[in-house]
């Protein structure tokens, strides 16, 4: 006899629920630490969970409606809202393997590749180098912080079931795009000016000492100035990569905007 009433109590709780762990289900599954094969989906269904149940405090969602088709297109509207706040995250991260990639050619590294096990796929030296350093920089810092209070402020700008497509998220994500290769170009500068230089004095070398082989002095030359100078940016790097981080926060609430007002 109480068995209704109780169920009737608790499904308007669970769909509550089911659509903020909906929005946090697609940060996760766009984030680039955590969305990687290496990572079991156990462990993500857990962590989307947790985190749903730590928030529930601190977000009051209205009554949800009734309709099962408006509520299905409801979470995926939900899980959209998440993948672009997941987006801005991994687009950043991004510019460290363009950077990688770019360097590691340069340098000499273009057949030295590692298994990436986020993605599963081929990697450069330098990328994962600029991926760990970033990884723990953006602990350090907290962004992962930032990304939890985007969670919670995301739904005082873009209520459950609020999201609006528009061009000008399209445009936004476009000038994300190419923050991504201004980021990367920052971060290979160092290196790419050193190596100019040496390729500049082997060069001068190569014509006033024309019985040394420059060709093959190069190699040597260039892997060991690009590892040099690449070790002393380290300081440039970290600050890079804590202003990017930092910088997430206004990236995050311009997407939200830009969802919630269409």
């Amino acid at each position: 006899m109480t068995t209704a009433p109780s169920l009737h109590l608790l499904l308007p709780e669970f769909q509550s629920f089911l659509v903020l762990v909906s929005r946090i289900g697609g940060i996760v599954a766009a984030f680039p630490m955590l969305g990687g094969r290496t990572v079991p989906a156990q462990i993500k269904i857990a962590l989307v969970v947790m985190l749903g149940i730590a928030l529930t405090p601190l977000i009051r969602l209205p009554p949800m409606s009734q309709d099962t088709i408006e509520m299905t297109a409801g979470l995926a509207s939900e899980l959209l809202i998440g993948l672009v706040i997941g987006l801005a995250v991994r687009l950043l991260f991004a510019s460290l393997e363009v950077a990688g990639d770019l360097l590691g050619i340069q340098i000499g590294f273009g057949a030295v590749q590692l298994l990436d096990p986020m993605t599963s796929q081929q990697s450069s030296l330098i990328s994962e180098y600029f991926r760990i350093i970033a990884s723990m920089v953006f602990l350090s810092v907290n962004a992962h912080m930032i990304v939890v209070a985007a969670i919670v402020s995301s739904y005082d700008t873009i209520p459950p079931f609020g999201a609006r497509l528009s061009p000008a998220l399209g445009e936004e994500v476009l000038q994300l795009s190419q923050h991504m290769f201004l980021v990367a170009l920052k971060l290979a500068a160092p290196v790419l000016v050193a190596l100019v230089l040496i390729n500049l004095l082997l060069a001068m070398l190569g014509r006033a000492v024309a019985q040394i082989n420059v060709f093959v002095l190069s190699f040597p030359l260039t892997i060991a100035g690009g590892l040099l100078v690449l070790g002393l940016a380290l300081p440039y790097t970290v600050l890079l990569f804590e202003r990017e981080f930092i910088g997430l926060h206004d990236t995050i609430e311009r997407l939200m905007r830009i969802l919630g007002h269409g």
